[in-house]
C-alpha cells in the first residue's frame, strides 16, 4: 500500500535548523506532524502537494523576545508576526506579564474584551480555548508581579519578605504549569526600583522549575556593561540559564560597546555559563514615551541620546499625532523637547509608544555575528506606525543580512531563528526540521525574500514567504493569510 499523508512539500532545500549545510529533499506531513524527510514516493497519496522547488523548507521562527502577550487574543490572525514565518511567540518579556492580571502591564490598553484569569496556567488555558494562529509560549513578568504583590506608590520601596513569598509563589505556579522562566525589564517601572539581591530572592524558584532568567538589562548605555554583569551575577546566583533581551549599545557615545559586553557574554561562557542573547536587525528601538522620559532620554545627560531622532508609534487617545516626530510636536506647541515628550504622554496615554534611532548599524552586524546571538522582534503591533521589526524581523535577517551583505550564512541564520531558541527555552519537538518533529514549517524564496515593512508604511507583509504551517495547518498560502486558529499554548519541556 501507498504511504498517506496530508501534505508533501516537493523538491525544495530543506535546511533543518542544525545549522548542518541544506539539502534537496520532500517533506511530508501527516496530522500535525513531519512524516518523512527525504525522498517521497510518487505515488504516495497525499491530501495536497506543493512543488517547492527553488525554494527553502525549514521550520517554524520562533520569536524569543515578543510582546503579544494580550495581542494573541484581541487580534489572533497575528499578521504581523506569522507572515513573515513565525510559528511561535515568547511572550512576558521585559518583566511585563500578565499575572496578577489586575497589575498586567499591557502595552497598550484596549477595550477589546479579554477572558479572565489568575493564573500563568489559567492564561495559557484562555490561549488553548481561543487559539490564534500561531503557538504561544510565555515568561514570567517580573515587574507585573512586583506591580501586584507592592501596592501603589510603594512600589519604590524595597520588598518585604511577605511581598517577595507572594512573588515566589506566583513563579511556582507559572513554572508549574508550563512557564518558561522569569523576565525583568529594569529600566521600567517598578522593575527598576528592585536590588539585584531582591530578583535574586524572588528568583529561587527557578533552578528547580527549571527556568531561565531573561533581562532587559538596567542600562544599555554608559552602564552596559555592570547592567550585563548583573544580569550573570543573577544568574549565577540562582544557577539558571541567562538571556540578554535585545543586545545593543544606545546612545552615539556608546557605539561599539558591544564588542565589550560581547567579551563579557564570551567570558561567562568559558566559565561554563549558559549565556546567550537576542537581536531585532534594526537601528531603530521601540518602547513606552513615558519610559524614555523617566530614564533621561530628553534631558541634558540622557545615555547620549538626546540628539537621536524620536518618532511616534502608538498614541491612543491622540492618534492623528502617530508617525509625527517628537521634535516637530515640540515645534508646534512651542516647548523644550522634554516637556513637549510629557505633555505626548499627558494627552496620549501612559501607553505612548515611541520609536528611538539610537544604534549604529556596525553594532548590529557585530552583535548578529556572534554565536551567542539568537533573533527577536520585540515588536509591538499597536497604533498605526508600529516599529516595522513586527512586520519584517526575519525576512530582513534572510534578505538584506544573509542575501545582500553576507553577514551570515543562510543555515547559520536560520539556527538562530529555529534549533538554537527551541533549545534554550526548552520547546520540545520544535526548531528542527525531522520526521517526528512538530509541523511547524516555513517555505521561502532565498532569491527574493526581503523585508518591506517600514517606518513610513510598517504594516506591509514581506516578499518571498509563500508558506507558512504551524502544526500542520497551513496559515499562510500562496503569500495569503488563511486565518487558520492552528496555534497552540506551548508549555516548557512538553512536546505538544
Amino acid at each position: 500500500m501507498p504511504e498517506r499523508y496530508d501534505l508533501v512539500l516537493r523538491g525544495g532545500t530543506v535546511i533543518d535548523g542544525s545549522g548542518g549545510p541544506g539539502a534537496r529533499a520532500d517533506v511530508a506531513v501527516r496530522g500535525d506532524r513531519v512524516a518523512r524527510v527525504g525522498a517521497v514516493d510518487a505515488d504516495a497519496a497525499a491530501a495536497e502537494v506543493i512543488d517547492v522547488s527553488g525554494h527553502v523548507v525549514c521550520p517554524g521562527f520562533i520569536d524569543v523576545h515578543a510582546h503579544d502577550d494580550t495581542l494573541v487574543l484581541i487580534e489572533p490572525d497575528n499578521e504581523g508576526k506569522v507572515m513573515q514565518g513565525v510559528t511561535t511567540v515568547i511572550n512576558g518579556n521585559c518583566g511585563a506579564g500578565v499575572v496578577p492580571q489586575s497589575a498586567s502591564r499591557r502595552v497598550l490598553e484596549s477595550e477589546a474584551p479579554l477572558p479572565e484569569w489568575d493564573s500563568y496556567g489559567g492564561y495559557l488555558d484562555a490561549i488553548a480555548r481561543q487559539p490564534p494562529s500561531l503557538n504561544v509560549a510565555t515568561l514570567v513578568g517580573f515587574g507585573t508581579m512586583r506591580a501586584g504583590a507592592l501596592s501603589g506608590a510603594q512600589v519604590t520601596r524595597p520588598a518585604t519578605a511577605e511581598e517577595i513569598e507572594r512573588m515566589r509563589a506566583w513563579l511556582r505556579e507559572a513554572l508549574t504549569a508550563g512557564a518558561l522562566g522569569m523576565s525583568t525589564g529594569l529600566i521600567y517601572e517598578p522593575d527598576r526600583y528592585a536590588t539585584t539581591d531582591e530578583i535574586v530572592a524572588v528568583a529561587q524558584p527557578l533552578a528547580a522549575g527549571g527556568g531561565l532568567y531573561a533581562s532587559h538589562v538596567r542600562g544599555e548605555g554608559e552602564t552596559l556593561l555592570a547592567a550585563h554583569a548583573e544580569a550573570m551575577e543573577i544568574g549565577r546566583r540562582g544557577g539558571v540559564p541567562v538571556q540578554i533581551s535585545h543586545h545593543k549599545a544606545s546612545g552615539r557615545a556608546y557605539w561599539g560597546y558591544v564588542r565589550r559586553s560581547l567579551a563579557q557574554i564570551e567570558e561567562a561562557r568559558v566559565r561554563g555559563e549558559d549565556v546567550t542573547a537576542d537581536q531585532y536587525p534594526y537601528t531603530a528601538g521601540s518602547t513606552r514615551l513615558a519610559a524614555m522620559i523617566q530614564n533621561g532620554w530628553f534631558g541634558d545627560g540622557a545615555d547620549g541620546a538626546r540628539e537621536m531622532e524620536v518618532l511616534l508609534a502608538s498614541v491612543p487617545s491622540r492618534p492623528a499625532w502617530e508617525g509625527r516626530s517628537v521634535a516637530s510636536l515640540a515645534s508646534e506647541l512651542d516647548l523644550p523637547i522634554e516637556q513637549a515628550a510629557q505633555r505626548i504622554v499627558d494627552e496620549g496615554g501612559a501607553s505612548t509608544i515611541a520609536i528611538m534611532f539610537s544604534m549604529d548599524e556596525a553594532d548590529v552586524r557585530t552583535v548578529m555575528r556572534h554565536e551567542s546571538t539568537m533573533i527577536g522582534t520585540d515588536g509591538i503591533g499597536w497604533g498605526s506606525r508600529p516599529h516595522p521589526r513586527h512586520f519584517g524581523t526575519y525576512p530582513r535577517i534572510l534578505g538584506r543580512y544573509v542575501r545582500e551583505h553576507g553577514v551570515i550564512a543562510l543555515e547559520e541564520a536560520v539556527h538562530r531563528m529555529t534549533a538554537m531558541p527551541a533549545q534554550k527555552f526548552d520547546l520540545r519537538g520544535r526548531g528542527e526540521l525531522r520526521e517526528g518533529s512538530i509541523a511547524d514549517l516555513v517555505v521561502f524564496d532565498p532569491r527574493t525574500v526581503i523585508d518591506v515593512a517600514t517606518y513610513e508604511d510598517p504594516r506591509r507583509p514581506p516578499a518571498g514567504m509563500p508558506y507558512v504551517f504551524v502544526n500542520g495547518s497551513a496559515v499562510v498560502r500562496d503569500g495569503v493569510h488563511t486565518h487558520a486558529r492552528a496555534g497552540r499554548a506551548v508549555r516548557r519541556g512538553v512536546d505538544r
